[in-house]
């Protein structure tokens, strides 16, 4: 009574604090302690892209106008009014631009480099001069006159074309293609509007994620009927991997627990039997609490195993209740079971104990997660469960008279060892074409709509492939502008100027400008600048241009702008360093964009090992990185794993011969799951990889009992046991075929396969095996 009562206080308390329990959908907790992949990880968190969200407006039928669509894009801009979104840009002031293009030209002689300025020199002759005044007069002509012709007297010689075309080239370098009408971001073709909002929300917090989505979607419902809007985030793919997973998880506890019921009512037929069933509930219940207690906070991934956990735990209740049912609850029957329970217990634990060897975090959370609660049901299976058991009736533990004769069906021992065989040559063959998924995103389950809506977003948009990103790191603004200059100077040489997108084509480094500064002086003597004033005077006549027409540029010639960090006041410079400048709390972070392409990542990674602190953030590279760490990480911990396995297993058997027919399950189970993974076209990923050393710890059980069954005969239900145990497990990992995540049923494929067919094996392959490898020792069977 008091085991029962301390028991029953531990479960309600338990389901009390479920309240208060904090869960995690971070895919940072599945992601190895690499620097790489931490440094790619915290760059995307902290950067000014995971601050950001995009609403994406679009004319639904050809009736209405883009005035239309400008329209709705300010009501909507104008009706959102909350703390969580610190700013809109919905709108561009289009008048500001040319003023501040035109003040940004007296920077000129600091941006143009020797090459530049070899050229200027065939400019400034009669020839060249005659040309280009001529040029301007027709421009002076045109109906867009008014436009341009602010530029073309700051600049008659076309100085700064290279410089212009560079601030449109950074206005794209993100990979979208918008067009201003009105002030407002437009697609191309008038029909998408794009409206840009600023938060504090980052993108791990899902309960911040929530509430702006929450926000934003109250916002689009008064939106007229013509108009389509989607919400194109990463705080979209935190909330719906969030719902997916719980949603997931529901779904697969209900399909779970009936599967449990309809086990007991038509195999069990004793109400004591939901004991079996109830400790492993309660162990996940009591282990959900504590691992909140020492972590913090769970991972979405763990609790979506408990059903999987709970299946596994209920095998040694299993065990217990068809022993002491068939052969009461005598100090004998539990001598007799307690040694394979206890060991097919740590083979399982062993196998998830080699997950604290990993650097993944939240491996180390399944880790405890999964050997508590087994830890408990192994307890409550072999203490307190056979008190609660009756017998069916008194039998002496002897040997079966026919203990597995019905398994064989007639069939001769070497012919099932020649199905097996070529089972096993086909599957290692199948298993060859299997390919390894290293693409992260796979871990994604946003849903098909908003897949749908980001693929939509990016064809309207123009940007169908994301780009690569070089980030550079320094402590102060003018040593990161520095350093990007010479990265650029380096990467144009590696990669061409068309595909690496930088700051520093229109900002070089404090030095360069400084350099090309004192070239501009030394070009611009006193007596070049009177030739090219008395050329502009001459050849300026014929069109009646005043002798003050050129006046913006000629004063740059004698009073050149100083040398300053960075210009001041200018929204459009302000606006591109946002883009590419980020401020950290110790250092500058100033990044470049490049086609995230395989051969691009392979040049310009060599260019990061020459500037330390520099790093390439890349879905491939970054995709390539993850799995060579966790490959690396998954060779050992499946060798340590392997050989846990076998030496708890040896340490039972005590024979060489019974250990390797006990590990025939295991090696047929990791066969047939890399066979049936490539017959259902899906290739093998990280998630797949953990599930198949689980699969290990669980079938390892089934071989253990069946060699040691097939040794001694022990009439203690261990044929049914086995099934049931079996039944139980599967029903815990079939559920999560039903689910949603990708994560999720990728581990349930793989679990089912390798439990179903681990289970098919020990019945039938290892009485074979037994009985076909003989020892004169052994007992007939």
């Amino acid at each position: 009574m008091l085991v029962t009562g301390l028991t029953g206080t531990l479960l309600l308390t338990s389901l009390v604090c479920l309240k208060f329990v904090k869960y995690n959908n971070n895919i940072e907790l599945m992601l190895p302690a690499d620097r790489q992949v931490q440094q790619s990880m915290r760059f995307l968190r902290e950067s000014n892209f995971s601050d950001k969200l995009v609403i994406s407006l679009k004319l639904n039928d050809s009736q209405h106008t883009t005035e239309d669509l400008i329209t709705a894009c300010d009501q909507l801009a104008g009706s959102i009014d909350t703390p969580l979104v610190k700013n809109i840009i919905n709108s561009i002031d289009g008048s500001s631009f040319m003023p501040e293009m035109i003040f940004f030209l007296q920077y000129t002689p600091q941006l143009l480099g020797p090459e530049s300025l070899a050229k200027l020199k065939d400019q400034i002759t009669p020839a060249g001069i005659k040309e280009r005044l001529s040029f301007i007069y027709r421009q002076s002509l045109s109906p867009q006159s008014s436009f341009v012709m602010p530029f073309l007297r700051a600049d008659p010689l076309n100085l700064n074309s290279r410089i212009l075309n560079n601030i449109q080239k950074l206005s794209k370098a993100s990979g979208y293609d918008v067009t201003i009408n009105r002030g407002h971001l437009l697609s191309k073709d008038g029909r998408y509007a794009m409206i840009i909002l600023k938060t504090s929300v980052l993108l791990t917090d899902g309960f911040g994620s929530r509430n702006i989505i929450h926000y934003l979607q109250e916002k689009l419902k008064p939106l007229p009927k013509y108009i389509k809007a989607d919400i194109i985030a990463g705080h979209m793919h935190t909330v719906k991997n969030e719902d997916i997973i719980k949603k997931d998880i529901c779904l697969t506890t209900i399909i779970a627990s009936w599967g449990f019921i309809l086990l007991f009512l038509f195999a069990f037929r004793d109400w004591k039997a939901m004991i079996i069933f109830l400790i492993p509930l309660g162990a996940v219940l009591i282990t959900t609490g504590i691992s909140f207690l020492i972590f913090g906070e769970l991972s979405y991934f763990v609790i979506g195993l408990s059903t999987v956990i709970a299946g596994i735990a209920d095998d040694y209740g299993i065990y217990v209740y068809m022993a002491v049912r068939k052969a009461g609850n005598s100090l004998e029957t539990m001598n007799k079971i307690r040694r394979p329970v206890v060991v097919g217990a740590l083979t399982t634990i062993s196998v998830f104990i080699v997950f604290f060897f990993s650097s993944v975090k939240g491996y180390h959370q399944l880790a405890f997660f999964s050997n508590f609660a087994i830890i408990i049901c192994l307890a409550y299976s072999l203490f307190i469960l056979p008190h609660y058991i009756k017998q069916e009736k008194p039998v002496q533990i002897t040997a079966e008279t026919k203990p597995i004769a019905k398994f064989n069906l007639g069939i001769p021992d070497k012919i099932w060892l020649s199905f097996w065989i070529i089972l096993m040559i086909i599957m290692a063959g199948l298993s060859t074409q299997l390919k390894f998924n290293n693409d992260i995103t796979q871990f994604d389950g946003p849903g098909k709509e908003v897949a749908k809506n980001e693929m939509e977003f990016r064809s309207a948009w123009g940007n169908k492939d994301l780009p690569a990103v070089f980030v550079i790191q320094a402590k102060t603004l003018e040593d990161a502008y520095e350093l990007n200059d010479a990265v650029y100077t380096e990467a144009v040489q590696a990669v061409g100027q068309e595909n690496f997108k930088s700051f520093a084509s229109i900002w070089p480094g404090f030095s360069k400008r400084q350099a090309n500064l004192k070239s501009w002086k030394e070009f611009w003597t006193n007596q070049k600048i009177q030739e090219f004033k008395n050329l502009l005077a001459e050849y300026g006549t014929p069109y009646n241009f005043s002798p003050e027409a050129f006046a913006p540029f000629v004063q740059k010639l004698d009073n050149p702008a100083t040398l300053k960090e960075e210009p001041e006041g200018l929204v459009f410079f302000e606006q591109l360093k946002d883009q590419f400048v980020f401020k950290k709390s110790d250092a500058y972070q100033i990044i470049s964009f490049f086609p995230d392409q395989n051969n691009f990542i392979t040049k310009l990674s060599g260019l990061k090992e020459k500037y330390p602190g520099s790093f390439l953030v890349s879905r491939k590279n970054f995709s390539r990185q993850v799995s060579q760490a966790l490959s690396r990480e998954f060779l050992y911990l499946g060798l340590l794993a392997v050989l846990l396995t076998l030496c708890f297993t040896a340490i039972l058997l005590k024979n060489l011969r019974l250990t390797i027919i006990a590990i025939i399950p295991i090696i047929t189970s990791l066969a047939s799951i890399a066979g049936v993974t490539y017959l259902a076209g899906l290739s093998l990923n990280i998630p797949a990889v953990i599930a198949t050393m689980v699969v290990m710890g669980l079938v390892s059980d089934y071989g253990i009992f069946m060699v040691y069954y097939c040794k001694y005969h022990y009439q203690t239900g261990t044929i049914p046991a086995v099934t049931l145990a079996s039944i139980t497990t599967i029903i815990g990992t079939a559920v999560l075929l039903f689910a949603q995540h990708p994560i999720l049923f990728s581990i349930g494929l793989t679990l089912t396969t390798g439990v179903l067919i681990g289970y098919l094996c020990s019945m039938i392959i290892i009485p074979v095996a037994y009985r076909l490898w003989k020892d004169k020792k052994d007992v007939p069977i």
